[in-house]
């Protein structure tokens, strides 16, 4: 992946939209696309679209959340301190680097048992890996 100048611009302006835009709640959509892969829905998204390929749990997990196995629909509170929100599962980051992505305990969620591992584009939409995050079906 070659990236011009301005690619990498229009990126640093992104992240900075999503650093300095922070919400208390994100709803974010996943699509299950002709491949047969997950995706995070990220209209404008400056760079490869394979970057946005959800995999290694984060498959799993908007498999698990969708109702119809096309899209998943997920409402996400990002927190620095563990909080509690009803009707929410709790996401505990166990390890991240800023390329490397991040790895997700995923707890209060019956039925998936297992961790995550989330992408560097998390740093697009949330502006951090959040120490913990709190997840739910949007409806």
């Amino acid at each position: 992946m070659n990236y011009s100048i301005n690619d990498l611009t229009n990126g640093a302006k992104t992240i900075a939209k999503s650093v300095f835009g922070k919400k208390k709640e994100y709803t974010i959509k996943f699509n299950h696309e002709e491949d047969g892969l997950w995706y995070v829905d990220f209209p404008n998204w400056p760079f490869d679209h394979g970057n946005l390929l959800m995999v290694g749990g984060a498959d799993k997990l908007c498999k698990f959340l969708s109702d119809d196995n096309i899209s998943a629909n997920v409402n996400v509170i990002p927190a620095s301190k563990q909080e509690k929100h009803e009707g929410y599962a709790e996401l505990v980051r166990l390890e991240s680097s800023l390329t490397g992505g991040a790895t997700y305990q995923v707890k209060d969620l019956p039925g998936f048992e297992r961790n995550i591992w989330l992408c560097p584009v998390t740093l697009f939409v949330l502006g951090q890996y959040p120490k913990y995050m709190y997840i739910k079906k949007a409806n």
